[in-house]
């Protein structure tokens, strides 16, 4: 399949607090990606999960996810004819995941605009081609 026809449905911030100031430079990043799927709907939910912690305490968490509709002819397609399940390819999730990303870059800096945890970004983020994998989303 050359193109697969979708829509982003909405973005929600499904997480975001900032439970204390960090003191020091002991300061990493840690960013995880939900995803979310559901069959009867052609949905599914690509996510940023980004933690900035000290000393291992996280003092800066944001979870922002895109939510997705595919077109059902589309969706037809991706289906395999045996499982019935849905397969989405390796490189659309790649790319939907490089958006979910950019989207959570745009609401960290929204929600922390003018405060002081303003200086912790998200920063570029390059996916080797070797990772990720496709998804499958099962009928049942």
């Amino acid at each position: 399949m050359d193109t697969i026809q979708y829509a982003l449905r909405g973005v929600s911030i499904e997480q975001f607090a900032t439970p204390f100031e960090p003191s020091g430079d002991n300061i990493q990043l840690h960013l995880s990606i939900p995803i979310r799927t559901n069959y009867q709907e052609r949905s599914f939910a690509i996510g940023a999960n980004i933690q900035f912690t000290e000393n291992d305490k996280p003092f800066l968490i944001a979870e922002v996810v895109c939510h997705y509709i595919i077109e059902e002819s589309c969706w037809i397609t991706l289906t395999d004819s045996y499982t019935k399940d849905a397969i989405l390819p390796k490189d659309f999730v790649k790319n939907l995941v490089m958006i979910a990303i950019s989207t959570s870059r745009g609401a960290l800096c929204a929600k922390t605009e003018k405060t002081s945890f303003a200086k912790y970004f998200l920063p570029i983020i390059e996916i080797q081609e070797e990772q990720g994998e496709d998804i499958i989303i099962p009928k049942d």
